[in-house]
């Protein structure tokens, strides 16, 4: 079930509880010496723009050591083979913009997040970021995954969002970023630092759902904001902005941040202004989803035109940046719907204007380049984790493929194995 954060804030966006799902993980931790070819009807080359056909990975430990055409990949003497079939491999994706946990954990109880970061690892997405929670609840997940207590994607976690009092961030939160100057918000800043914040979140402006009151909303000040963005770089952390509209997110650019969350009124002038300079995490299925549930409940009119009208300038804010040429990140602020729901995001990306491939690389090598690990994740390349994982169909022809995974492996640990075919004793060659 959902944590009680959770249920605050589906509460307050009007809608019930939404069930929290997933299943256990299977395998043991990669062996340092242990050889595996994964073989597979094709692979997403995401930097080459193309399918492989009859493709093959050499993971050797947690890492890939060669990855292409089969009949390039040589087999070290007595390396195991996986035979994945019909299947077709891509990269591990990520999300980079989920809420995995939130609150403290009960003693004797279960670690909050388990279930949320279990159901996303079985969805294929190997690496998160981690945009807030309350209690240091992030934290806590993400050094129990990091220590193999359980299973789940790696993380980079923001420990609480930015802003002032009664603002955004300061309810969703629990007050635990309030900050109402540049000089508190610098001292949130190394407190969370502290704590273990890999990535620094502040909310400069805009509700949870786009509406026409946002074109203006300002949280903070650029003062406040560039005293957030200062303090962070200097740590080497990057700064995402949880930004709706053209005010806020000029704000938000101007004092230096690294992403814009949601952007769901931008226009010309701002998609302009964003290029080269920050990356656009839209997080569109959320609008869908909450829709979906308010007319399946039968809320009020009023509540379903609000929604309708929230989604209907997200998807035409998010194909106007599309078209402006922004780079896009995938994210989802999964917690909003059921965790493990999130590859849902790439059909209305792609229904918005952005090419099934570009959407592939919104999830893998962009974020990778956004969290600044594009050394360790994001592509099947010699010297990144062994996060791979297939599903049957091809998705640079059929986005929907990717909401349907039957293999899962990260680091080199095998998750999940739907495929149900058995592996053959070599490689044919």
């Amino acid at each position: 079930m959902p944590s009680a954060r959770v249920l605050l804030l589906l509460l307050a966006l009007g809608l019930p509880a939404a069930a929290f799902a997933g299943n256990p993980a299977q395998g043991g931790p990669a062996d340092p010496a242990r050889k595996r070819i994964l073989r597979a009807a094709g692979m997403v080359d995401v930097r080459g723009g193309r399918l492989v056909a009859d493709a093959a990975v050499l993971v050797e430990g947690d890492k890939v050591a060669a990855a292409g055409p089969a009949t390039d990949v040589a087999v070290p003497p007595g390396a195991e083979v996986t035979d994945l079939g019909a299947a077709v491999l891509l990269p591990g994706l990520i999300d980079a913009h989920v809420h995995l946990a939130w609150g403290a954990s009960q003693p004797g109880g279960p670690l909050q997040g388990t279930q949320e970061a279990r159901a996303t690892l079985l969805a294929g997405f190997t690496t998160v970021r981690n945009l807030g929670s309350t209690s240091r609840a992030d934290v806590a997940l993400k050094r129990a995954i990091d220590a193999r207590e359980i299973p789940g994607p790696r993380m980079q976690v923001a420990v609480a969002g930015i802003g002032p009092e009664g603002k955004v961030c300061d309810r969703v939160f629990g007050g635990e970023g309030r900050a109402a100057d540049p000089e508190e918000a610098a001292a949130r800043v190394r407190e969370f630092l502290a704590a273990g914040a890999d990535v620094i979140k502040v909310c400069a402006g805009g509700g949870v759902a786009p509406s026409e009151a946002d074109r203006e909303a300002c949280e903070c000040s650029e003062a406040l904001i560039r005293s957030v963005v200062e303090v962070a770089h200097a740590a080497g952390r990057k700064v995402a902005a949880h930004a709706q509209g053209p005010a806020a997110v000029a704000n938000a650019l101007r004092a230096g941040v690294d992403s814009i969350e949601h952007g769901g009124l931008l226009d010309a002038a701002t998609v302009e202004s964003m290029k080269g300079r920050a990356f656009l995490v839209p997080t569109l299925y959320r609008l869908d989803w909450l829709l979906g549930e308010a007319e399946r409940k039968g809320a009020p009119e009023a509540r379903l035109q609000a929604l309708r009208t929230g989604r209907a300038l997200a998807r035409e804010s998010v194909g106007l940046a599309i078209r402006g040429g922004v780079r896009i990140d995938f994210g989802t602020d999964a917690t909003v719907f059921p965790h493990g729901e999130n590859a849902r995001e790439f059909a209305v990306l792609v229904e918005v204007g952005l090419a099934p491939l570009e959407a592939i690389r919104a999830a893998t090598s962009n974020a990778a380049a956004l969290m600044g690990w594009e050394d360790r994740v994001g592509s099947l390349e010699p010297g990144r984790f062994a996060d791979v994982i297939a599903v049957r169909g091809n998705p640079l022809e059929d986005i929907r493929a990717l909401e349907h995974v039957l293999f899962v492996m990260k680091g080199g640990e095998v998750l999940l194995d739907e495929t149900r075919t058995p592996g053959p004793a070599s490689v044919p060659r």
